[in-house]
């Protein structure tokens, strides 16, 4: 078909819709969207699966990045719909995950050291190379280490950390301390 001459057709173009914030999108996996679980999924999965490997999750961080996002899919109708972003409620989630594990495994740990009546050997304690900050943070507590990367690798406030691990900010200040000191011990620098 043609068209008369001077006659135009006008096409609406429409603009890309505004990204929905996570709340919309938590909002929306509650109410059951793939979807919108998929898009956090996405967007967080990989700073995640980096942070349970710095808690010292190892080989099982993938295992942990899974059990955060079920988590999520159960928890997503008490995430507040108007917050903008859910980044701290996923890190707060991903330390609880880890230490679960970890209490689990001390719990298995220990039932078979129980049947097999082996004792522990014990790893010594050098030195590290200033190259191995990984290794020198596995030294730390879970609860040291979590506000350390939480603080320092991640960028979160004092405030903000107290409020994900639901534990006072002076705990989180001394946590933090106790942490530096101790990578300054490890790293053989005088306090």
């Amino acid at each position: 078909m043609t068209q008369p001459r001077g006659q135009h057709h006008l096409r609406l173009i429409s603009e890309p819709a505004e990204a929905p914030s996570d709340g919309e999108l938590l909002a929306r996996v509650a109410a059951g969207d793939l979807g919108a679980l998929g898009r956090l999924y996405d967007s967080y999965a990989a700073m995640l699966l980096r942070f349970a490997r710095r808690l010292g999750a190892g080989e099982e961080s993938e295992d942990v990045v899974q059990n955060v996002f079920l988590r999520l899919v159960r928890l997503a109708p008490q995430f507040d719909p108007a917050a903008t972003s859910a980044r701290p409620w996923l890190f707060a989630i991903t330390v609880r995950v880890v230490q679960e594990r970890r209490r689990s495994l001390r719990r298995l740990s220990s039932a078979l050291k129980a049947l097999t009546h082996q004792k522990q050997s014990h790893a010594t304690t050098s030195r590290p190379a200033a190259s191995d900050l990984e290794q020198c943070l596995q030294r730390l507590s879970l609860p040291k280490r979590s506000v350390m990367l939480l603080a320092e690798v991640e960028g979160f406030s004092c405030p903000e950390i107290a409020a994900m691990l639901e534990i006072p900010v002076g705990t989180v200040w001394t946590r933090l301390h106790h942490a530096r000191r101790e990578l300054r011990a490890a790293w053989g620098e005088t306090p």
